[in-house]
C-alpha cells in the first residue's frame, strides 16, 4: 500500500490541506492519506490558538466525506513537541514497514526539510510530495522530492484567523462542515 501522512497544526484545518491530499492521492496513487495534528508546534511554529480537542473535531468534521482519509491521533498522545519523524516511525510501527510512505508538506515546509529533527533518518523513510504555496520561492527539488501538479491555493490558518478576527470574508476558506463549527464555537474572534 501507499500512504500518506499529513500533519499540522490545523488551526484551522482549510481547503488548502483537503486539496493538497486530493491531488496527492490522485497523482501518486495513494491509498489513503493520514491527518496528524500536532501536539506542541516545533519552536519554528506558533503555539495553536484553538484547543486541541477543537482542532481534532475540526479535522474530523473536514474529512468525514472521505473514506481514504484518516485522522491519527499520534502525536497528540505521544505529547511533548511534535516532529516529523517522531510521526512516521509510530505511523510504520502501527501500519507496518511493508508500505511505502510519503510525507505531504507545502513547499515553504520542503525548502526547510534538511533542517528538521533527524531529517536524513526521515528522508530515508519516506518519499517527500511538495504543494507549492503562492508566496514560496518556487526553488526546483532533487530526485527525492515529488511535486503535486496544480495551481497553488492562497490560504493559510493564520490569515484565516486573522480574516475572522477583523470580520473579514473567510467562509470559502474552509470545508462546509468546519464554517458552523467555528462560528458556533467563535473560535479565533479574540485572537
Amino acid at each position: 500500500m501507499k500512504l500518506g501522512i499529513i500533519g499540522g497544526t490545523f488551526d484551522p484545518i482549510h481547503i488548502g490541506h483537503i486539496e493538497i491530499s486530493l491531488r496527492a492521492k490522485k497523482q501518486y496513487d495513494l491509498d489513503k492519506v493520514i491527518f496528524c495534528p500536532v501536539n506542541i508546534p516545533s519552536s519554528k511554529k506558533p503555539p495553536a490558538t484553538a484547543t486541541t480537542n477543537q482542532r481534532i473535531e475540526m479535522c474530523k468534521l473536514a474529512i468525514v466525506d472521505f473514506d481514504f482519509f484518516e485522522l491519527s491521533m499520534i502525536d497528540i498522545r505521544r505529547g511533548g513537541v511534535s516532529y516529523s519523524i517522531n510521526t512516521v516511525n509510530d505511523i510504520l510501527e502501527i501500519e507496518g514497514k511493508q508500505h511505502t510512505f510519503f510525507l505531504i508538506v507545502g513547499e515553504d515546509n520542503a525548502l526547510e526539510i534538511t533542517e528538521w529533527e533527524r531529517s536524513e533518518e526521515l528522508l530515508s523513510k519516506v518519499k517527500v510530495i511538495v504543494a507549492p504555496r503562492k508566496h514560496s520561492q518556487n526553488v526546483l527539488f532533487t530526485n527525492s522530492y515529488n511535486a503535486i501538479n496544480f495551481n497553488e491555493i492562497d490560504v493559510s490558518s493564520s490569515n484565516i484567523r486573522e480574516n475572522i478576527k477583523s470580520r473579514k470574508k473567510w467562509k470559502h476558506f474552509v470545508p462546509r462542515q468546519i464554517i458552523n463549527y467555528i462560528v458556533e464555537s467563535k473560535l479565533y474572534l479574540n485572537e
